[in-house]
Order: structure tokens, then C-alpha cells, then sequence
């Protein structure tokens, strides 16, 4: 468990955030809004694609730790 919450840690607040596109995905959201002028479903657009690469990063993260569990006899 404190694995998976350093790699969701690390996924959310560092600089990786920029390698996985969030800015791309601001400057989309940005460009969308100013031509269409619907701020609330750009807005829950870029909330669930942040809630996906999260919950991604957390399942991921919940199958290792599953499988690298130690085997009490």
C-alpha cells in the first residue's frame, strides 16, 4: 500500500503530470470553451479524464501489490 500511494502521489504532483498531457489536455479544453462556450462539460470532461488516469494508476498499483503479496503458511 505505501507503494501505490507514492506512484499516485508522484502521477498527480510532480512533473510527470506534464508527460502525461494534462497541459495538452488544459489547452484543448481551453480552445473547445472559447469556441462553444460550454464551460460545465468541458470542465467534467477534464475531471474524468484526470479520475481515469488516476483510478489507471490505482488499479495498476492494487495488482501488483496483490501480486507481490507474501504467502503466510
Amino acid at each position: 500500500p505505501p507503494l501505490a500511494s507514492q506512484y499516485l502521489n508522484l502521477t498527480k504532483n510532480s512533473s510527470l503530470a506534464i508527460l502525461i498531457g494534462y497541459y495538452d489536455l488544459m489547452n484543448v479544453g481551453t480552445t473547445i470553451f472559447n469556441q462553444t462556450g460550454r464551460a460545465v462539460e468541458m470542465i467534467l470532461l477534464i475531471m474524468a479524464s484526470y479520475l481515469t488516469m488516476s483510478l489507471l494508476t490505482s488499479l495498476l498499483m492494487n495488482w501488483y501489490n496483490r501480486r507481490m503479496k507474501l504467502v503466510e503458511r
